[in-house]
């Protein structure tokens, strides 16, 4: 019979299985010289009867706690809280429910600045979110034998251990909003950036750049400076002092919304007179119809985070993961739009060799 809790009991396997519990424990834990026999018999009768170890035992028979962080580093400022913190939560969102599929656990992780980080619960690995160019935490954490997946990609010098990336393949995406840009007619894109420097930042501006050059376009890259307020850049981006644009590329949402809050003061018409751009979340294209989305699915990212780091955790080699992006534009239904603006269809959940550079972010 079960014990009290419902569950069968160790001490229920030995007496069906006519050993003691010290046995089933060195059979389930497989330590100790159990004869063949014995530890067959064992595991056959802890089958019949549904017996599953706790995760203590799991612990010390496989020496992992079947825990993975899962780590950020920005910022508590408004651009912070309203446009990476909601793409960080369905990253969380998107590896946990993974995760469990695969019987482990996330948790949160506090990283300073300099990388140092606070191993509470002896991680098997980290999903690390938009490392920095040679990010100090992802170094950290590999020299401590802690398994890496960069989410957003690694870029700088790979140093050695257990290190993978899950990106977004913006340098397809960027182009196509670029093309669409042309399709309505705009030929003079500029390109709307925040202050700091990741790798999703790189490809993207760079993928920009590598299309101006190639239709004969000349390129602006507007940067914010640290501390300045994004409607502030937009207004002033959009004032003509810096040249005449018919079209931004903005890189997040916040971006996007400066840019149409600053056309609106300045009476310019969306989509009529400027075409705006912005890489957000699929949900966020019903805000505004007018704009043009690069589609970022950061639950399916932590999806695809957690099963990397799982199974490399477990002995594989995954490769690197690419993530196609979509190009949704206003008037279309949702399924019209999968259709019609997938960057590469044929690139569905594509992979990589495991060389580890050259990939991107938020």
């Amino acid at each position: 019979m079960p014990g009290a809790s419902g569950k069968i009991t160790i001490r229920e396997v030995a007496a069906a299985a006519g050993v003691s519990t010290a046995t089933v424990s060195l059979v389930y834990n497989n330590k100790g010289e159990v004869a063949q026999a014995t530890r067959e018999r064992v595991l056959a009768v802890g089958e019949e009867l549904g017996y599953r170890p706790g995760w203590i035992s799991k612990v010390f028979r496989s020496g992992r706690t079947n825990v993975i962080g899962v780590a950020v580093q920005h910022g508590a400022t408004d651009i912070w809280e309203h446009t990476y913190l909601p793409y960080y939560r369905g990253i969380i969102a998107g590896a946990a429910m993974e995760a469990l599929e695969h019987g482990y656990t996330i948790t949160a992780m506090l990283v300073g600045p300099d990388g140092s980080f606070v191993d509470r619960f002896s991680l098997d690995g980290v999903i690390m979110v938009d490392p920095r160019p040679d990010d100090p935490f992802v170094k950290q954490a590999l020299s401590h034998g802690v398994a890496v997946i960069a989410e957003g990609g690694y870029s700088g010098e790979v140093p050695p251990g257990p290190l993978r990336s899950v990106r977004a393949q913006v340098e397809l995406g960027v182009p196509r909003v670029l093309d669409e840009f042309r399709l309505r007619g705009s030929r003079n894109p500029a390109f709307l950036r925040g202050p700091t420097n990741d790798l999703y930042t790189d490809l993207s501006l760079s993928s920009y750049t590598e299309w101006c050059e190639s239709h004969a376009v000349e390129p602006f890259e507007y940067r914010l400076h640290e501390g300045q307020h994004p409607i502030d850049g937009a207004r002033d981006l959009l004032s003509g002092s810096h040249g005449d644009y018919d079209s931004v590329y903005c890189l997040n949402s916040t971006y996007g919304r400066a840019i149409a809050t600053a056309a609106a003061e300045l009476g310019i018409d969306i989509p009529g007179d400027l075409a705006v751009a912005v890489a957000a979340e699929e949900h966020e294209a019903a805000a505004d119809p007018r704009l043009i989305y690069l589609v970022l699915d950061p639950v399916e990212s932590g999806a695809q985070s957690a099963r990397t780091l799982i199974r490399l955790l477990e002995g594989g080699s995954p490769d690197d993961v690419l993530m196609p992006m979509r190009v949704l534009t206003g008037g279309s239904t949702g399924q019209e739009r999968r259709r019609s603006r997938a960057t590469d269809p044929s690139t569905a959940g594509s992979r990589t060799p495991s060389g580890r550079t050259g990939t991107a972010g938020r």
